[in-house]
């Protein structure tokens, strides 16, 4: 007997020692790599119980099935609390396990080699279920799922989902998959949605709470679309267009693969402040219902930026959902073919638009914004640990990638590009790849070196100088070392007018004719069609000067000018005076609206990062007298001057200036044809409060009491703290930021932080600029993945002093141990300021 009971210890205590197996928090890429040679035929079973109370815990239970082909002490993710582990068994034996390091260990003396089931009773962890009042959603990506309930929760273990969620009576419920039955109680609503196909732990997603559905069914397809908004005008202006978005993308996707849709349904889930513009779960596309519900009198950006937006996340159910990468260092892949597919989707709905010029206007300058900086970073990310996959996320992935891939097509051609997307879809349809497995495909189909030149574009960081030179009877176009193979095309002046050569760069140099009839009298114009990417740099100095009739009638190669003169100027290349003249006189004589706005851009970016207050009063007149003029004339449509009266509202610094915004926000004055949005109006008196007018908290709160609509209000009273002339409730709003709970929502926190760290308010802000940056790892951590960049951007946005610089350049030597993907982001978010503080 003693023997036995012997016995019984040591297994016991082998046990206790399985159980506290040493793991490295995370999801590490030997532990991925494991599970995903092991484990197979997963499958979920998941209810949970979403209470009335907002506060109140949430339980609930998951069965995960699976088959093992070995047998050993096998990881569950589940990133909460001890607390939040109730009760376990495996393969119908109670045991007895604790969270290490956000992992439940299953020893492998309960597990079979075949077909296993564990049973998990928990607590769900609230910081991907994002509960704001009388609704909720879920955000899972990259690696969050596992804070919600306990899982294998990699992008390559794919697996079906049977979910369950009972929610408050009065609650509406949307998942992946349609609903099957459903019943109800005196008090709640029980939800039961049918088996998902394959998908990724990123990718499962939930939102129930109060939301109006509307019902559309056009051709066989059918979409509900759920939503919040309390202007029951601005839905009937926008949902109808809405639903024929998400139509007319599924088909064009459908021709373009020759796959149909790949998934039981499509709704769509309209969400106040949603932290992302989108999210593609399969079955359920969440968006922040500010892109998508417009305002009265949208201009033909915001449009296009609705249909981008709606084709990008449906491609993803194509790029990204059907196939996913196995590894998030291969996240770009999905990122960059919703947006090459976004842009090829919506040229056939605005057939009058220009839609390289959009290409070029959406991509480069974001692109640039990163690749120019000491943080930039490669396409293709090492990534060891999926606990910093969201840090891999930015505009190199969302821009610098389809400008990539573009140059792949023209060097594939488009027959063959197709081609090879549709092998790769239909190859690996409900399964992973990557981009090793795209690249085989297209070598195959190729003469051409692909492999080589995804290394030079895919795998190295950085945007080439490229110049331009004339040398005797050539053209002389040279790289720098981080040179990258492209193609674009030059405007050469010739006595016949200008002659539009191509340039293939296949290597650092090569060089191209002089035209016979040649004149010097006018600039040679590099990258006439948009399509190069780099710095280019021309001995011709009448270049910064070019007078833009030359370009008046060609688009394309305007705004390509205009964009590497702005980076010509960030190098110090052109001085700020004249850049900033040259931006008003061509704001005034600029036609088309997407020009415009992406020189408004660069107007209110110079004017408050690279202008001094005195040189700010100097160029007030002429700022204000460029932007007059566009937003008063009655021949430009008013969606087209909307902008510049915006851009009016927020550069202004003069009295007169002010007092026109305090009388249009009082209604005493208003512009002809443009229309003020409730929206607009409390953004009005947000620029009022940091100008700090006589009466800013009475306009701020006669602005909440007009304010009807539940959700706005929220979010109205969380940002107006930050708004307030009164210094020591600004300083409790950031003190309040310090604790993870209160940043959120993040779009809130961002529009809070940009008004507390408004350049007006610098003096004030900088003794905070340390304390913001000391947060960033733990932002890092508790917050959704965008949201690191978003915080460096609000943060650093009003600064520009050699003071700021020295502080950040400081807090960078002190932290020695910072990530470097969080460095990268500091150092891209901080790039303006160190340029600002350099010209100073």
């Amino acid at each position: 007997m003693n023997r036995k009971l012997a016995l019984l210890s040591i297994f016991g205590l082998l046990l206790l020692l399985a159980c506290k197996e040493k793991i490295e928090p995370g999801v590490s890429q030997q532990l991925a790599n494991q599970r995903k040679q092991t484990l197979s035929n997963i499958e979920y079973n998941i209810y949970i119980d979403i209470p009335e109370s907002e506060n109140a815990p949430v339980p609930g239970r998951v069965e995960l099935m699976f088959e093992l082909n070995e047998r050993y002490n096998l990881p569950i993710d589940f990133r909460n609390a001890d607390s939040c582990l109730l009760n376990l068994t495996v393969n119908y034996r109670q045991i007895s396990a604790r969270v290490n390091n956000g992992h439940v260990i299953i020893p492998k003396s309960y597990l079979y080699q075949g077909q296993n089931k564990i049973a998990i009773d928990f607590l769900a962890g609230k910081t991907s279920l994002n509960r704001k009042g009388d609704y909720l959603f879920s955000l899972l990506v990259p690696d969050r799922a596992s804070t919600v309930f306990p899982c294998f929760d990699q992008p390559n273990l794919k697996a079906s989902y049977n979910l369950t969620l009972q929610t408050p009576k009065d609650w509406v419920a949307v998942s992946n998959s349609p609903v099957i039955n459903k019943m109800e109680t005196d008090t709640s609503t029980l939800w039961i949605f049918d088996k998902t196909y394959p998908i990724s732990t990123y990718l499962f997603a939930f939102a129930a709470g109060k939301f109006k559905a509307i019902d559309f069914v056009a051709d066989s397809f059918k979409m509900t679309i759920y939503h919040r908004e309390t202007d029951t005008q601005k839905v009937a202006r926008n949902i109808k267009k809405v639903f024929e978005l998400h139509q007319s993308a599924i088909k064009w996707l459908e021709d373009y693969t020759r796959i149909n849709y790949p998934f039981q349904k499509l709704d769509v889930v309209l969400i106040p402040d949603f932290p992302y513009s989108g999210m593609e779960h399969p079955g359920a596309i969440f968006y922040r219902d500010s892109r998508i519900l417009l305002d009265e009198n949208p201009s033909v950006t915001q449009q296009l930026n609705q249909a981008n937006l709606i084709a990008h996340e449906v491609s993803h159910q194509w790029f990204g959902n059907l196939v996913t990468m196995n590894w998030f260092n291969d996240v770009w892949l999905k990122e960059v073919f919703a947006g090459l597919m976004a842009d090829k989707i919506v040229n056939p709905q605005y057939p009058r638009l220009n839609h390289q010029l959009s290409f070029v206007l959406s991509h480069y300058p974001r692109a640039y914004s990163v690749d120019r900086t000491g943080g930039a970073n490669p396409i293709r990310q090492n990534l060891d640990n999926l606990m910093l996959a969201g840090t891999l996320y930015g505009d190199i992935i969302y821009h610098k990638a389809p400008i990539a891939l573009q140059q792949l097509e023209l060097m594939l051609g488009e027959n063959k590009f197709r081609e090879g997307l549709n092998i790769y879809l239909k190859k690996y349809a409900y399964s992973n790849a990557g981009w090793n497995e795209l690249i085989e495909i297209f070598d195959n189909l190729s003469s051409d070196d692909i492999k080589s030149w995804s290394k030079r574009w895919i795998d190295a960081p950085g945007m080439p100088a490229i110049y331009v030179d004339m040398v005797s009877d050539v053209i002389n176009i040279s790289q720098t070392d981080n040179w990258l193979p492209m193609e674009f095309e030059v405007m050469i002046p010739t006595t016949a007018g200008y002659q539009t050569e191509k340039v293939r760069l296949n290597e650092k140099h090569t060089e191209i004719p002089m035209p016979k009839n040649f004149t010097g009298l006018k600039a040679i114009i590099p990258n006439s069609n948009g399509l190069g990417y780099g710095l280019f740099v021309s001995t011709d100095r009448d270049l910064t000067l070019l007078q833009l009739n030359e370009l008046a009638n060609n688009d394309v190669a305007r705004a390509s000018f205009f964009i590497n003169l702005h980076e010509l100027f960030l190098n110090h290349l052109v001085d700020t005076d004249t850049y900033f003249r040259f931006l008003a006189n061509a704001l005034s004589r600029e036609k088309d609206p997407q020009i415009r706005n992406y020189l408004l851009g660069n107007l209110e970016t110079v004017w408050w990062q690279f202008l001094d207050h005195t040189n700010q009063i100097i160029l007030s007149q002429t700022l204000q007298e460029a932007l007059l003029g566009i937003f008063n004339n009655p021949k430009i449509p008013a969606d087209e001057r909307k902008p510049a009266f915006l851009t009016y509202c927020r550069t202004s610094i003069t009295p007169e200036a002010v007092e026109f915004i305090e009388n249009i926000w009082a209604g005493r004055v208003q512009i002809k044809g443009i229309s003020i949005s409730e929206n607009d109006f409390i953004d009005l008196s947000f620029q009022l409060a940091v100008r700090e007018v006589h009466n800013a908290d009475s306009i701020l709160q006669v602005q909440e009491e007009r304010i009807q609509n539940a959700d706005r209000l929220a979010k109205f009273r969380f940002v107006r703290r930050a708004a307030t002339p009164d210094e020591a409730l600004r300083d409790d709003f950031f003190h309040s930021l310090l604790i993870a709970q209160n940043r959120r929502p993040e779009p809130w926190v961002a529009e809070g932080l940009r008004l507390f760290f408004h350049p007006l308010r610098a003096n004030h802000s900088i003794h905070y600029l340390s304390a913001a940056l000391d947060l960033l790892p733990e932002i890092q951590q508790t917050n959704d993945i965008f949201f690191p960049k978003i915080w460096l951007d609000a943060v650093l946005y009003g600064h520009s002093s050699t003071e700021a610089a020295k502080i950040v350049t400081k807090w960078i030597q002190e932290h020695p141990q910072l990530s470097p993907n969080l460095k990268g982001k500091l150092m891209q978010s901080a790039d303006l300021l160190f340029r600002a503080a350099g010209s100073k």
